[in-house]
């Protein structure tokens, strides 16, 4: 069945871009809320991380979109230990779903979340995305609509897990930047240098993009100008053929399946 027109499948790919290419994480999650409602009519939406404590997940960094911050903050304290479909994220499924397929009417209302969350915020009805990778949760997306706005149809699932891997990816970088084991085995540094001709200088530079430093510390660790260090930047982007640094990052093995867990 062709779920989606033409013109839907040219906004999906938009969104799929922004998720890569939208440097700023915070900017990132609150532009595909906003791109997302133009595919899939909600009356609310939340976007979180999410992060093991000992046996726990917990929901971190959630931005919203017609949901109160009060509320917000409420449904990122409360969903990985009430929500109806928590076992979704615990048994690390990489799935869109829908709530009402997976939870009976009067279990879905009995149910503090619900109380709490769900009817100040004149919410019923319920999709989510929860977004995997390599069998580990990363993040959550829920959208929400009220009941006289009807229920969330099998075309919108299926827009939502169109968007899954590429969450996925970005999601991941996110969770895990600042630590090169997650980016390259052994001898990859010296292989994507070799490969893209950095010189020693721009080699530099690149590991410390690697580890999440922003463009001033970069200078005051290398003790060169803010100028020297967008010049030098201008030029590995060039020879890696990317526009920033997240896509610099998707030349790395990780974003091509590439790398070898077992040699980290």
């Amino acid at each position: 069945m062709a779920y989606l027109e033409e013109s839907e499948w040219m906004l999906l790919n938009e969104i799929a871009y922004n998720i890569s290419f939208i440097y700023s994480f915070d900017e990132m999650q609150k532009s595909i809320l906003d791109w997302l409602k133009l595919l899939i009519d909600y009356d609310g939406a939340a976007f979180a991380l999410i992060k093991k404590d000992e046996d726990k997940n917990l929901l971190y960094n959630s931005v919203g979109n017609g949901i109160k911050e009060k509320m917000l903050k409420k449904w990122q304290e409360q969903t990985a230990e009430l929500d109806n479909t928590r076992w979704i994220i615990y048994s690390a499924r990489n799935t869109a779903f829908r709530e009402s397929d997976l939870i009976s009417p009067d279990k879905r209302t009995d149910n503090k979340l619900y109380k709490e969350f769900y009817l100040p915020s004149q919410f019923y009805y319920s999709a989510g995305l929860c977004i995997v990778f390599r069998e580990e949760p990363v993040g959550l997306l829920k959208l929400f609509r009220s009941r006289g706005a009807g229920d969330f149809s099998a075309r919108d699932l299926f827009a939502l897990d169109q968007l899954q891997k590429h969450f996925a990816y970005r999601l991941y970088y996110e969770k895990t930047k600042g630590d090169t084991r997650y980016f390259f085995a052994k001898g990859y540094h010296e292989k994507i240098c070799k490969r893209y001709n950095l010189t020693e200088r721009e080699s530099e530079l690149f590991n410390y993009a690697i580890q999440g430093f922003t463009n001033i510390e970069i200078s005051e660790q290398m003790n060169i100008s803010i100028h020297t260090v967008k010049k030098h930047f201008h030029s590995i982007y060039n020879k890696m053929h990317v526009k920033n640094r997240v896509q610099l990052l998707q030349c790395m093995p990780l974003s091509t399946s590439k790398i070898n867990f077992d040699e980290l």
